[in-house]
């Protein structure tokens, strides 16, 4: 036989070729794919670009609320373990269980004896790992890094470890009112009050309750030298009717510093932690004698008026209440945010809604009338509103 040179494979016709063909069919089906591939993910993208901010808001909402259970949760479990803990120990120390303790402990095998300590090793870590919750949760809702939120889950079991030893049945139940105690109270509808000073004379308190009002303040001192006369039975009128009572002061700081006002007014106020009486308040407005700030800076103001307050504080534990209108916050004040942790009675007469001056976040009390008609009241006062209703208005003076 000779020798046969073998064919040349024909490439362009191997399936492995295919790819390698060019034809105007196959180059507009090759295009008409990719406009649909690129149609395709542009529509995704774009889902996903709507999709994204829905997602960002209901993670939002969620984290807050979140962790806010995680909170309420953590302490009543641990609540829970420590008026459990005092119980389990006196049954276990009682004279029958012991006797039947030591007559069975020895055919019980050293698993079992072990299992109420792993029982209580997992209720523990079980309270721990809700704290652990509980705070990531509470730093992503903060939007703290991830270093941030290692820490605190480090933290969470080293702090359980340091809990406190169990409570007695009265101390938890008494730990547990005071925390409910700190708890806001249900926001209500608006109550109202008045305001009053030596100016409206003999008030009749019971006709002053029985038109549904629920509070009052009392002119108690004025400046440094001036005092109202009928402060006591003002004062203690009210309260003896049913209402709120509270005091205030009408700052003069040229007559001398915030802290000695401070002292004089307490002196007089004679303030009670009784549950009926609302913090202390400081009347800021323009001299009466001038409409001017006194002859102050605003940075003089500024720190009478941190003097005044850090005093009312430290006697009282109370920050006082700040009373004034938006003309002479801005004017005297310069608009500060320094005191926006106060509650603010604001004054603002003639408008359906008071301006709150910047510096504050809104208004607590509101005088929007100095014309009011009150049975028991003679004459003309000024009528106030509290606007969170009477459950938190009697929270305010506990």
């Amino acid at each position: 036989m000779g020798c046969v040179k073998p064919e040349t494979p024909d490439h362009s016709r191997s399936p492995e070729s295919n790819d390698h063909v060019s034809t105007p069919k196959h180059e507009a089906n090759e295009r008409g794919w990719q406009a649909k591939a690129l149609g395709a993910d542009n529509a995704l993208r774009t889902a996903v670009d709507r999709v994204r901010p829905a997602a960002h808001s209901v993670g939002q909402w969620l984290a807050p609320l979140l962790q806010r259970l995680m909170q309420w949760l953590a302490p009543l479990l641990q609540r829970l373990m420590q008026w459990l803990s005092p119980l389990l120990q006196r049954v276990q120390d009682a004279p029958a269980v012991r006797r039947l303790r030591e007559r069975v402990a020895p055919h019980v095998p050293e698993s079992v004896k072990k299992a109420p300590r792993l029982r209580s090793m997992q209720v523990g870590a079980g309270i721990a790992a809700v704290g652990v919750v509980g705070l990531i949760i509470g730093g992503v809702a903060g939007g703290n890094d991830e270093h941030d939120v290692e820490e605190a889950a480090v933290a969470a079991p080293i702090e359980q470890q340091k809990a406190d030893p169990p409570q007695t049945r009265a101390e938890t139940k008494s730990q547990a009112q005071a925390e409910e105690a700190k708890q806001d109270a249900p926001l209500g509808p608006p109550v109202e009050g008045i305001d009053v000073s030596n100016h409206n004379g003999n008030i009749d308190w019971k006709k002053v309750a029985a038109d549904n009002k629920k509070f009052t303040f009392v002119l108690a001192s004025d400046g440094t030298d001036f005092s109202n006369p009928k402060y006591s039975e003002q004062y203690h009128g009210a309260k003896d009717a049913g209402l709120i009572a509270g005091a205030y002061h009408f700052a003069r700081p040229d007559d001398s510093d915030g802290a000695t006002q401070a002292n004089r007014f307490l002196d007089i106020m004679d303030y009670k932690n009784d549950g009926k009486t609302l913090p202390p308040v400081l009347d800021l407005e323009v001299d009466p004698n001038g409409g001017s700030c006194y002859g102050m800076s605003v940075d003089q103001m500024h720190q009478w008026t941190k003097s005044f307050n850090d005093t009312v504080k430290q006697r009282t534990g109370k920050d006082p209440i700040v009373y004034a209108n938006p003309s002479f916050w801005k004017q005297c004040m310069g608009s500060t945010d320094t005191f926006k942790d106060h509650d603010l009675w604001l004054a603002a007469y003639e408008v359906d809604s008071p301006t709150v001056p910047k510096g504050f976040q809104d208004w607590d009390f509101w005088q929007y009338t100095d014309k009011g008609e009150v049975a028991g009241v003679a004459g003309n006062t000024d009528i106030n509103q509290y606007k969170e209703g009477f459950e938190r208005l009697k929270q305010l003076a506990s």
